[in-house]
């Protein structure tokens, strides 16, 4: 009787959390907020947190706030540097404490989103021209060589 309660409990929470899923994809461009995801998965918060610690290894605001960092990290690789800002796009995303998300991103990402803005199109790093000796120019080909 207790393994097909859990696989009854498996299924349901798999459901659950599919339905999450879904509601997230549907609304990629947007910050989506708990309580606003609950209602549209038909769920209480708790349901929820319970469901996505076992089947995504955290809980859904940590899912969350790790979704909207590659949301706004994928806003920021695409948009222009002339015209766009990290504090636009962050706050777009629904970060408003600025010094926070900048060490939260640079923690994931390894650079900071300036960084990320300034990166061009192609996804490439960009690198100087004016190598301080030949062998910085050698290594800068070489670099770029291993990137490429």
């Amino acid at each position: 009787m207790k393994i097909s309660k859990r696989i009854e409990t498996d299924r349901r929470h798999y459901a659950i959390v599919a339905r999450f899923e879904e509601f997230l994809e549907a609304n990629p461009d947007r910050p989506l907020y708990l309580t606003e995801i609950c209602a549209a998965v038909g769920v209480a918060e708790r349901t929820l947190r319970i469901a996505c610690e076992e089947h995504l290894g955290m809980g859904p605001i940590r899912y969350l706030s790790l979704r909207r960092m590659h949301l706004v990290r994928r806003a920021l690789l695409r948009a222009d540097p002339l015209v766009a800002t990290v504090t636009r796009l962050a706050t777009d995303h629904g970060f408003w404490e600025l010094g926070r998300f900048s060490v939260a991103y640079r923690g994931l990402f390894g650079e900071s989103p300036s960084e990320s803005l300034r990166r061009p199109a192609d996804g490439q790093f960009a690198f100087s021209n004016r190598p301080s000796s030949p062998a910085g120019s050698a290594y800068h080909q070489a670099l770029r060589a291993q990137l490429c």
